[in-house]
């Protein structure tokens, strides 16, 4: 069995795991019926206005800013218990005796947790395809949107990953990856004045390059940004890991 199946294995087993989805799908069932409530008696005020918002202004991006949200928390454990888990019952001399490459190793871990973490965010998913049928949005809008949560929460993993190679307690890497993963978040809401026209410690978040999937032009250096930083993140867990089992060795 591979370290993918294990790692699915272990949290399909975990009783946590199902609890959290569960309590998740709720939230974001009721975020989502709220929006539409929300934008179906603000509506009558919105036919005087000559910009007012669509429902993909008003509904969809709402909605995918706050499934955003979720995820930092649902990441943050799935990812934290990745390798931090690991120092408990010989777990290290387990997976290397399994993978020989650390390369390897930590690809197949990260991408077990991120299958998890897209089963999270399915209800959401399939609430905007749904959407989008029965009220004939623009389609490449709420996709382009939905393609940056799945990059935004891609990137988070990465780096939970890296974060979680480096600790020994997953329950401390757990509660650094929540602080890491909101101290991120709160770059984007940044209100220090700008140089040269734009505030750059915003352009170090997340969530800045997220909200860029929902607008009307989407820059290539948002995208960049998060390939970029999944590929950064893995090699540098990967070294740690390599740093690890020379250390057991």
């Amino acid at each position: 069995m591979s370290l993918y199946q294990l790692e699915l294995r272990h949290f399909f087993r975990s009783p946590l795991i199902w609890i959290i989805m569960s309590i998740s799908a709720f939230i974001g069932a009721w975020t989502f019926l709220m929006a539409i409530e929300l934008f179906s008696v603000i509506q009558v005020k919105f036919a005087g206005m000559s910009d007012a918002p669509t429902i993909v202004q008003a509904v969809v991006f709402p909605v995918i800013s706050s499934q955003a949200k979720i995820s930092m928390i649902i990441v943050a454990i799935i990812s934290g218990l990745s390798f931090a888990r690991l120092q408990q019952q010989n777990g290290w001399f387990l997976i290397f005796s399994i993978a020989k490459s650390e390369w390897n190793l930590t690809l197949q871990k990260y991408l077990g947790g991120i299958v998890i973490v897209l089963l999270f965010l399915l209800p959401a998913f399939i609430a905007m395809l749904a959407l989008i049928i029965l009220a004939d949005l623009q389609m490449k809008l709420v996709i382009t949107a939905l393609l940056g949560l799945i990059l935004f929460v891609c990137w988070l993993s990465a780096l939970g990953v890296m974060i979680s190679s480096w600790v020994n307690n997953s329950g401390f890497a757990i509660l650094l990856n929540i602080l890491v993963f909101f101290g991120l978040w709160g770059m984007s809401l940044s209100v220090l004045d700008a140089s040269w026209g734009k505030n750059w410690l915003q352009s170090f978040s997340p969530n800045y390059h997220l909200q860029n999937f929902m607008s009307e032009v989407l820059p290539y250096s948002s995208i960049i940004y998060f390939l970029s930083g999944i590929v950064i993140f893995l090699i540098a867990a990967s070294i740690r890991i390599n740093h690890r089992r020379y250390l057991l060795n």
